[in-house]
């Protein structure tokens, strides 16, 4: 069982990095803090990032509002 992300999981953030940008001004300062974070990580430890279940789950909140 891989520790890390799968190939859909790295391509949602990626996707969602596209398109953020677009959408920062919709996004509470809590949701772009959120975000922010998330994508340094992802840019630092690419598909070996670690995000919990619940990280999963703010993520698809805020994905309805970018994607």
């Amino acid at each position: 069982m891989s520790l890390g992300l799968t190939d859909k999981e790295c391509a949602w953030l990626e996707r969602i990095e596209k398109e953020v940008d677009k959408v920062w001004g919709d996004l509470t300062p809590w949701e772009q803090k959120f975000i922010e974070d998330l994508l340094e990580k992802f840019k630092r430890f690419g598909d070996r990032t670690m995000i919990s279940p619940k990280q999963w789950e703010i993520i698809t909140r805020i994905s309805e509002k970018i994607i």
